[in-house]
Order: structure tokens, then sequence, then C-alpha cells
């Protein structure tokens, strides 16, 4: 029964300094791998841009409206019918 609970905190120990000292390593890795294939997958993304940095990418061609018959009619007037007694 003593050897069962010195394995038992033995293993915890274990896993606290598992958790404490190569867990943080491990995650940084897998979290840098993910973000440089989101990056791959998405070039449009770019990480390296600095806050507050304009960049216009599309600039709209210049087209003239083409006026229609109701543009040309005028303004629509909403009115209330007056009852006479």
């Amino acid at each position: 029964m003593l050897e069962f609970i010195l394995w038992i905190i033995l293993i915890y120990f274990a896993f606290r300094m598992f958790a404490r000292f190569i867990l943080p390593y491990l995650l940084k890795y897998f979290l840098k791998r993910f973000q440089q294939k989101f990056y791959q997958q998405n070039p449009h993304i770019n990480p390296n841009r600095k806050e507050g940095e304009t960049n216009v990418e599309f600039v709209p061609e210049n087209k003239t409206k083409v006026k229609t018959d109701s543009d040309k009619i005028g303004e629509y007037i909403d009115y209330e019918e007056i009852e006479n007694k």
C-alpha cells in the first residue's frame, strides 16, 4: 500500500513539472506552426502591417450614373387625406 501511495505522489509531481516547464514550450511550438499555416493559406492578410497604416487595395472605376425615367419625375411627397364634415 505504501508503494502505491509513493507512485501516486511521484506521478503527481512529474505531471506538475511537465505542466510547469514542458507544456508552455509545446504550446508555443504548436501555436507558431498553426500561425504559419494560417498566413500561408491566407496571403492577403499581412501580419507585418503597422497599426494605423492605410493601404488601399481596390479603387473603383469612375462611372457616370445613367439616369432613368424615374429619376426625371421628381420628388415624392407623402400626404394625408383630410375628411370634410
